[in-house]
């Protein structure tokens, strides 16, 4: 199974370049972050003809979460629980029977001093409290998105020029420090532990692509079920570098399913 994340950065501004990227990259699960759309006008109808089941989680002209899947998609539910920020951040469903997926695009928070990183912090406890029960399940549990949070200075092409930033603020990196100490796995860390320059997120300006200037903002986590069968995690530059890109790339995960 090849599961694919994206950041796409407006489904209907670059609907042409992800049905280049999905044709290319052939995923059969994808979660999609920054969706920005509606439910009822997310364009189903390009890319029903790729085989794919789609669930949406959207609202108007921000967030928004959606999974296709070529296989059943179970058990889906929308949004954090217990969470007061009721934003299209999260979608949980299981596919196919075989792996729960949790798909999320979790807040910026833009500055440490920014009234809006502390809505970021209480996000992500909430979804500590969450994820806490399916560490040690024998239910094999992905989670994959859009963090917007670069974990080391390794994820951040200049430390220095992202100091008091929310992506690489202390208080957002101790609790995802605290997801992969209590053992969620990186996946991408497990197959290129010591790889530089591991950018998932590329801005449009500047020649940043040219420059090699970026940021690692988006994961896969897997749970100690999960992990036992990953075959492969990598950065896939194709959405990128297509005419018309988001400003992420895809991280893809590949599994023995």
């Amino acid at each position: 199974m090849k599961i694919l994340s994206l950041n796409i950065n407006s489904i209907r501004a670059h609907a042409e370049s992800f049905l280049e990227s999905l044709r290319a990259i052939n995923p059969d699960v994808v979660l999609l972050q920054e969706t920005k759309v509606e439910d009822h006008a997310f364009p189903h109808i390009l890319f029903e003809h790729l085989g794919y089941n789609i669930k949406t989680f959207g609202q108007k002209s921000w967030n928004g979460v959606a999974v296709f899947s070529k296989f059943s998609l179970e058990d889906v539910s929308r949004g954090l629980p217990c969470c007061p920020e009721p934003s299209a951040r999260m979608m949980e469903c299981v596919i196919d029977g075989r792996v729960r997926i949790i798909n999320v695009y979790m807040p910026n928070g833009e500055s440490e001093d920014s009234p809006k990183f502390p809505p970021k912090i209480e996000w992500m406890n909430h979804f500590s409290k969450h994820i806490a029960p399916y560490l040690h399940s024998d239910e094999a549990v992905i989670i994959g998105g859009d963090f917007n949070v670069a974990i080391e200075d390794r994820d951040v092409w200049n430390p220095k020029q992202y100091e008091g930033s929310s992506i690489s603020a202390p208080a957002a990196r101790r609790i995802m420090r605290e997801w992969l100490d209590a053992g969620w796995e990186d996946c991408y860390r497990r197959f290129n532990p010591d790889k530089p320059n591991a950018w998932t997120w590329i801005g449009y300006r500047g020649g940043s692509i040219e420059k090699d200037h970026g940021l690692r903002l988006d994961y896969f986590l897997a749970n100690r079920t999960a992990a036992k069968l990953i075959k492969d995690c990598h950065i896939d530059m194709r959405p990128r570098t297509a005419d018309k890109p988001t400003d992420h790339c895809g991280l893809v995960l590949e599994m023995k399913i």
